[in-house]
């Protein structure tokens, strides 16, 4: 019997010959010879109203198909998760606030009754007025997205605002701003906004959960990016012992924070808990048309950023309103919103600061974690503000971001001081390999030519209690297990464990197998998010390894009768050139050693490792300051070569520099995978990608028929990715995290690009070809500023944002 793959991307046993080893996707925990027939399928009936009160749900049409035994409702599974704020309920409650919200679960013998069953379903509502503007959110209170927020369970670093739809709200406060723009000799203010952007993942969401009727126990298993996390919200919203959930979570198809936190588990939950359905398996797979409904999405955002510069071109004040629309949930979304927040004046100094960062809840679907983690859209936003800037006080952009570079030592925002590293280096390289300051013509005839460049940054968005932990054994043939509940989501992480083992033990790397997380199996790690796995938990990693080592050496000292020190482990051998002894690794690892008192010591060599960052203080709540907010910032810069259509607006990269002071390259095919992913992945949020929805909340680009992404034909031959690196103090070998940052400041490199091309300015992401076009058009007639507002729909509210603008 062969494993072979459906049309829904899951894996079912039927008698064909089949590679598995050549299959794409998560196949290894959905198969009927697991769970047999006992398993059971469930889909989600779902609101087909933005925000009303639930009048009546009509089940008895579900309740008559064959195979389906039993439907769900809010009513019947009352429970709010959330990893920051509890806002989420997986069922609707008396009143849905978005289209596509689950009221019903539907479960069933097969996916087929499950799916037709699910179509059964009627509701009737009494429809409410819905907001889909975040400022309109945030500044009117008229309508109100969750008017019970000041119930909900929070982390103490949140500061939502109960009576209005600001879920979070993250400050900074740092010396006179008002004096220091009075004092300015130049004024520049400019806004800057883009829609949400869907993460794009080949692996749909499934989810399997089973609940133990005899002990309680639930198991979970999940196409998740974070096993303890799924873990801690489960544990938390349904008040239940940790010890008594066991989540475990296979190879996944791709996440870019959007399999973060808790997705579509608790639903699921809804049908494994049921009291008359305890103790079957249930199955929730969630199809691609609703993906973009029941996963994070990038937030869509607002920035308007102020600052007031002197005669030398020094930025002596800024002053920053961010406006992250979180959608209906800020559980995950609120965090985002303080990454951007602590990094609010880029890479630069600036002494006097005032940032007020919001997440906004509006009635659409939920915001929250997305590569690059809040940074894409705030250096979307400063890195074209700069450069417009520097042209307004007639500086050149590089030169005016070289005098204002955070330099080693100066404050960031938050009060830290700056760390060592290289960006003025990577800025003169980048510079020159993209030939930033020499004129070239098009290549393509009747086409316009332009280079752009930006500036990124980014820390890890951490709590500060984010810990790690790992275990490294040695079995019985020399070959080595690590158990770190890292998720290698084809970012490398597992590759760089296996590194750091082989390096610390002297074992060949193709001897070392990491393990899918388990959390009855793995020891705790927070999350697979942050950039923060290659660092933070490779420090724990490191002195697992380490702490094998020893016992490992220890054991051999005392059989051979030497100091550990003379011993070595060269490729899997253990030797002594002093005793003249040299010998593999075998079963004595685990079985012990005949010492030569004739008596057996030691067994199983297990090495433990933990680590959590010493030094991380929350930033004040009033003011944003810290004495050390992150651990570090990885930072970089990109220049971009590019092309455009007058006649139709069309836009084609030509070449990219990119280079990051990763600290160390660990793994450098791995960094250079990286950089080159998350470059191309920054373009087609630039160029293409958005979500858009009408006058009623429903969304418009629900598959990848209407939301477009780059694919292999849209990537540009040239991406020229190097690194820099500047050892990091509190990292296992002087390594930071590269994942997300090549993701941060492609697009705003094309915004400047398209201005060198164009001379005109486009305020709005995606640069598609209608809104190139229309840039073109306004070029012709002398107008300058393309700003599109997609929710300024009534004529006396864009009077209410341009007063606001």
């Amino acid at each position: 019997m062969k494993q072979t793959i459906t049309n829904d991307g899951v894996g079912k046993w039927v008698p064909r010959q089949y590679d598995v080893e050549k299959a794409a996707g998560t196949l290894q925990f959905t198969d009927d010879l697991r769970f047999g027939s006992e398993l059971l399928h469930a889909r989600a009936a779902r609101s087909t109203v933005a925000h009303g009160e639930i009048l009546s749900i009509d089940v008895s049409g579900a309740l008559k198909v064959p195979g389906v035994v039993k439907v769900i409702t809010g009513d019947q599974f009352v429970h709010r998760f959330g990893l920051y704020l509890q806002d989420r309920t997986p069922l609707a409650i008396r009143k849905v606030r978005y289209v596509g919200e689950p009221i019903a679960l539907v479960v069933a013998e097969t996916e087929e009754a499950a799916e037709e069953g699910m179509l059964q379903i009627t509701a009737k509502y009494r429809e409410l007025p819905a907001v889909f503007d975040p400022i309109q959110a945030a500044t009117d209170n008229g309508v109100l997205v969750h008017p019970e927020l000041e119930t909900y369970e929070r982390v103490p670093y949140l500061t939502p605002q109960p009576g209005t739809n600001i879920a979070n709200w993250f400050r900074i406060r740092r010396g006179d701003v008002d004096k220091a723009f009075a004092e300015s000799e130049y004024i520049v203010e400019e806004a800057v906004n883009c829609p949400q952007i869907a993460h794009g993942f080949l692996e749909p969401h499934c989810c399997i959960c089973k609940e133990d009727p005899a002990t309680g126990n639930l198991t979970i298993w999940t196409a998740a990016q974070s096993a303890f996390a799924v873990r801690d919200i489960v544990a938390k919203g349904l008040n239940y012992p940790l010890h008594k959930i066991r989540v475990v979570a296979p190879p996944i198809g791709g996440g870019f924070g959007g399999k973060a936190g808790m997705t579509v588990e608790s639903l699921c939950l809804a049908g494994a808990m049921d009291p008359d359905l305890r103790g079957r398996p249930v199955k929730l797979y969630i199809p691609r048309e609703e993906v973009l409904l029941t996963s994070w999405v990038r937030q869509a955002y607002v920035a308007k950023i102020k600052l007031g510069i002197d005669r030398e071109g020094k930025i002596q004040a800024i002053k920053n309103t961010f406006f992250f629309d979180t959608g209906v949930s800020a559980e995950y979304g609120a965090n985002p919103v303080r990454s951007a927040g602590y990094t609010s004046t880029g890479c630069y100094y600036v002494p006097n600061v005032w940032t007020d960062s919001y997440a906004v809840y509006t009635n659409k679907p939920f915001g929250g974690a997305y590569r690059g983690f809040g940074l894409p859209e705030l250096m979307g936003a400063m890195e074209v503000i700069i450069d417009i800037a520097a042209r307004k006080i007639g500086m050149d952009p590089i030169e005016f971001r070289l005098k204002n570079m955070l330099q080693p030592g100066l404050p960031t925002c938050t009060g830290m001081p700056m760390h060592n590293h290289a960006l003025s280096t990577i800025v003169g390289k980048v510079v020159d390999r993209i030939g930033l300051k020499r004129k070239e013509e098009a290549t393509r005839p009747g086409w316009v030519r332009g280079k752009g460049f930006a500036l990124a940054i980014k820390a890890p968005a951490m709590p500060a209690d984010a810990s790690s932990s790992a275990l490294v054994k040695i079995l019985g043939d020399g070959t080595v297990e690590v158990l770190a509940a890292t998720m290698d989501m084809g970012q490398g992480a597992y590759t760089a464990y296996a590194q750091m083992v082989s390096e610390e033990l002297g074992i060949p790397l193709e001897k070392i197998r990491c393990l899918f997380p388990d959390t009855n199996s793995h020891p705790y790690d927070w999350q697979t998010v942050a950039s923060r796995s290659c660092w933070s938990m490779g420090m724990a990693v490191k002195r697992a390894a380490t702490d094998a080592r020893e016992k490992l050496l220890a054991l051999y000292a005392q059989c051979w009768q030497v100091e550990p020190e003379s011993i070595t482990i060269e490729h899997g051998v253990v030797k002594c050139r002093k005793a003249g002894r040299s010998e593999p690794l075998d079963e004595r690892i685990q079985n012990g050693f005949l010492m030569p008192d004739g008596n057996l010591h030691g067994g199983p060599v297990v090495g433990t490792g933990s680590f959590t960052p010493p030094d991380i203080t929350y930033p004040d709540a009033e003011t944003g300051q810290s004495r050390k907010s992150v651990v570090h910032f990885t930072v970089g810069a990109v220049g971009i070569d590019i092309e455009a259509d007058p006649a139709t607006g069309e836009v084609v990269v030509n070449r990219v520099s990119a280079g990051y002071d990763v600290g160390r390259a660990i793994s450098p095919i791995n960094v250079r995978g990286q950089i080159e992913g998350g470059t191309v992945q920054g373009i087609s949020a630039g160029l293409m990608e958005g979500m858009y929805y009408d006058e009623k909340g429903r969304l418009l680009t629900p598959d990848f028929t209407d939301y477009k992404m780059s694919t292999s034909m849209d990537v540009p031959e040239d991406i020229d990715a190097f690194w820099e690196e500047t050892p990091e103090e509190l990292s296992p070998y002087g390594n930071r995290g590269i994942g997300e940052h090549s993701m941060i400041s492609p697009a705003p490199a094309i915004d400047n690009a398209l201005f060198d091309a164009l001379g005109v300015r486009i305020h709005t992401y995606p640069f598609s070809k209608e809104r190139v076009y229309k840039a073109v058009q306004m070029g012709k007639r002398g107008e300058t500023d393309l700003w599109e507002y997609p929710y300024a729909q009534e004529q006396s509210y864009k009077s209410a944002i341009k007063e606001w603008l």
